[in-house]
């Protein structure tokens, strides 16, 4: 089982945990997200497979013990995506996700990426497809049915809008949708 560095609410190290018992308990731990855009400035969408097929991050993984999250986002945008291209840190901030009905937080690393035109999405284990948008267009459906979307990359794309200064407004649904219930 891989383990994860338990941390606090500062990002400072204060044990370990695994997947199950942090997603089971709310312990606190590390993850990374990817935006990766295409030269048309669409945003590639993942159709999460383990989530039944609810739209994520175009990568996202967990930062594993001992590792810092440049090297987690390398890692998990290689393994997914078969990136391989320069990495620009957006933000590192904390992600409360309890309102999907589980004891979720996460201290999330947000990076974006920028393909050069000849990269092409293979599907494999990890990703089976992504789909470019919009970001407008994603916006749009977060604010109409955030249900649709997984926890964190609603979180993400909060952040992402707020970091980015973007001329979008993602409503609150952590308050408007407490029963939120992934598919």
């Amino acid at each position: 089982m891989e383990k994860f560095d338990l941390i606090d609410i500062k990002d400072n190290v204060i044990g370990e945990t695994d997947k199950e018992t942090s997603h089971s308990n709310g312990d606190l731990h590390r993850v990374i997200a990817i935006f990766v855009f295409n030269k048309k400035g669409e945003l590639y969408l993942q159709e999460h497979v383990k989530s039944g097929g609810l739209w994520d991050h175009s990568v996202g993984g967990h930062v594993s013990k001992g590792e810092d999250y440049d090297t987690a986002a390398k890692r998990e945008g290689f393994e997914e995506l078969n990136l391989n291209y320069p990495l620009n840190k957006v933000s590192i901030f904390y992600s409360d996700e309890t309102y999907s009905g589980k004891p979720i937080r996460h201290m999330f690393g947000i990076y974006e990426c920028f393909p050069t035109k000849d990269w092409q999405f293979v599907p494999n284990d990890e990703v089976q497809n992504i789909v470019p948008m919009k970001l407008e267009k994603i916006i749009k459906m977060m604010n109409f049915e955030p249900t649709n979307f997984t926890p964190g990359f609603l979180n993400t794309m909060r952040e992402y809008i707020l970091q980015k200064q973007l001329p979008f407004e993602l409503k609150d649904y952590t308050k408007e949708h407490l029963n939120y219930r992934p598919h």
